[in-house]
């Protein structure tokens, strides 16, 4: 009897082993980027393409060639260093924060403070930030018609600005791929979540979005050369002079 129970804890155990080096999805393809530090898989029906080094990409359906993802890898260089103390979280909400905002002719709109972060991790300890945004728009009204008041510029000194509520973005996510010396994030924006743009056909299924970003896994890349021009002049040294 002692046999049999020993036996039994000993393919329940392995079979724990197992589930814990799961592969990922059976015919996954999987996008490694060198320089950044970091890889992701994703279904076979879709297609991963890198730009720019790898400091952006989009992930696309395989079939029809729609955006689905867009990734941006931010900040893509060395130089200038962050404030020390400076956190991936609070890098990433500011990122995402200045990609929403666009200029018009009549006043601009932008996505601000997020309405909810949550944090989690892929199955690899990457840590990702799933948030939503809140959207404005900001115009500024048409001065009135004051060519007989002998005031021409009284109103449009006067003018405030109207804030008109354009819904919630979201989710979006990011990433943390930060190499020992840089705070890095990997932005994943998922098309089709933003109010303010017309939805298309090329929408991707959020828990596969989900899936794929946990299976994020980062890896030390060397650090480049070189010293970034900032950090000089924060240490008195100029340009063109060498240090005594």
């Amino acid at each position: 009897m002692r046999r049999s129970w020993i036996i039994g804890l000993c393919a329940t155990l392995l079979v724990g082993v197992a589930g814990a080096a799961e592969p990922i999805e059976d015919g996954w393809k999987t996008y490694r980027n060198e320089k950044f530090g970091y890889e992701l898989s994703y279904p076979p029906d879709m297609e991963y393409m890198a730009y720019v080094d790898g400091s952006s990409g989009e992930l696309k359906d395989a079939g029809t060639g729609r955006g689905l993802v867009e990734f941006e890898v931010w900040p893509p260089g060395e130089c200038p260093r962050e404030p020390a103390g400076t956190i991936p979280r609070a890098v990433g909400v500011e990122r995402a924060k200045t990609m929403t905002q666009a200029d018009g002719p009549e006043g601009s709109s932008y996505c601000g403070d997020p309405v909810t972060v949550r944090e989690f991790a892929s199955r690899h300890g990457a840590k990702l930030y799933e948030l939503e945004l809140t959207c404005m728009a900001e115009t500024v009204p048409e001065p009135p018609d004051d060519s007989g008041d002998g005031a021409p510029n009284a109103a449009a000194i006067d003018a405030q600005l109207v804030l008109t509520p354009e819904g919630t973005k979201g989710p979006t996510y990011f990433a943390d791929i930060s190499p020992a010396w840089r705070t890095r994030i990997l932005v994943a924006d998922p098309v089709g979540v933003d109010p303010r743009i017309r939805a298309t056909a090329g929408t991707i299924d959020l828990a596969v979005l989900r899936t794929i970003l946990g299976t994020l896994r980062t890896f030390p890349v060397q650090k480049p050369p070189g010293v970034c021009i900032e950090d000089l002049q924060n240490r008195g040294f100029s340009i063109g002079i060498p240090p005594r």
